[in-house]
């Protein structure tokens, strides 16, 4: 008896519901600008006799991998006290390194921020660096502010003290897969790629946009950073010669490389990321750079970077590139920023951001959401120690 209506009801008045309303997330990464939310902006300015910034790396003007990015930092030093400093008081760029970041560096980069009391960082100068030294600026509330990484990874940890001067892995990874496109007909092409951090992340990057071209390297040869055989390398790369060899490794290896490559008689197309753009890369390659194609973003016409160019090569003797412009920009921001602002770290990092668009000697610094900047890369050609733009894709 008590079976039948409960039986009735379930048949006669089934629930009618409506599918769930799809789930919308409070934030969307990449769309809105980090903004740092904490406190800080009210401490007062304390009284000092100079005004530190730190820089992540190697305080070196001949480091093989890394001096020219001390060089444009040291010019930019140098003009900024000769303008006057900040109210006098001159700004003076402490180097915190070590050849294993992830062991000694960390200590180095912690001492910076707290025993020396600099007002922002200058670092990384590499992905693997900057994705050190983002884990102090996250819990320490510090500007960081990168010369030297391409690394997309580090913007993605969300992290609102960050702000990187190069093109991104993403943005360089289609230049390069064009050139790849344009010179890799008829025999294919091989990839020599390093195993340290930056070179992995760029493997990724150009290996996403080869995919979605449906572009294939015949074979890709990883090489250690310590003592690769080089001559092995090369001979797997060149069985048999392909139409164009892609090198994607730091710039000193990257130069020893394709000097080998030369030595071993391959005269193909040698299409390089970032880092063989560099004059670090030149320097290790010699002759063999002449006719490497590889990805720049400044402007050689424009008059910043002439006068930037001719300043550098009076101070150094020797041309200027990208990462010496990366470098001497770096320094500059957080100097205006500081000018603006007073001395305080939150307050420092806002104006960082509230100055774009800032014009620097390597071209126009714009942040996105993430805090990267957006230059448009493209491929040049080396000739004669210079990185020109190619008469030909």
């Amino acid at each position: 008896m008590l079976a039948g209506p409960a039986l009735v009801l379930l048949l006669a008045g089934p629930a009618v519901s409506s599918p769930p309303a799809p789930h919308e997330p409070s934030h969307r990464a990449g769309q809105e600008p980090l903004d740092f939310r904490g406190p800080g902006r009210d401490a007062p300015e304390p009284p000092v006799s100079e005004v530190v910034l730190g820089w992540f790396g190697p305080g070196d003007p001949d480091h093989p991998e890394f001096g020219e990015l001390w060089r444009g930092a040291a010019l930019a030093l140098e003009q900024e006290n000769a303008a006057g400093g900040y109210h006098g008081k001159p700004f003076r760029l402490q180097p915190a390194w070590s050849e294993s970041p992830w062991k000694a560096g960390v200590r180095e980069v912690t001492r910076l921020v707290y025993e020396t009391q600099a007002w922002a960082v200058l670092g990384g100068v590499d992905g693997n660096t900057t994705h050190l030294a983002v884990q102090i600026a996250l819990k320490s509330y510090f500007l960081l502010l990168s010369p030297g990484s391409t690394d997309v990874t580090a913007d993605l940890a969300n992290v609102p003290w960050l702000f990187s001067l190069p093109p991104s892995d993403e943005a360089l990874a289609p230049a390069i897969v064009g050139a790849i496109a344009s010179n890799a007909g008829g025999s294919g092409f091989a990839v020599a790629a390093g195993t340290d951090h930056d070179a992995h992340a760029a493997l990724v990057a150009v290996k996403r946009v080869l995919g979605a071209r449906q572009l294939a390297p015949r074979v890709i040869v990883e090489m250690p950073e310590v003592d690769p055989d080089l001559p092995d390398v090369v001979r797997q790369l060149l069985v048999p010669p392909p139409s164009a060899v892609v090198v994607l490794a730091r710039s000193a290896l990257a130069g020893r490389l394709v000097a080998e490559l030369r030595r071993a008689g391959y005269r193909g197309e040698v299409i390089g990321g970032a880092t063989l753009g560099r004059a670090a890369f030149a320097r290790a390659a010699g002759v063999a750079a002449d006719g490497v194609v590889a990805p720049a973003w400044v402007d050689a016409a424009r008059p910043p970077w002439r006068a930037f160019a001719e300043a550098y090569q009076r101070r150094w003797a020797s041309p200027a590139d990208a990462a010496a412009a990366d470098g001497y920009d770096a320094v500059r921001l957080v100097a205006a920023a500081v000018r603006a602002t007073g001395l305080n770290r939150p307050r420092i990092r806002d104006a960082v951001r509230a100055l774009m668009p800032w014009t620097g000697a390597s071209g126009t610094v714009e942040w996105n959401a993430l805090g990267r900047n957006q230059p448009l890369p493209t491929m040049r050609r080396w000739q004669g120690g210079t990185l020109l733009q190619p008469s030909r894709p």
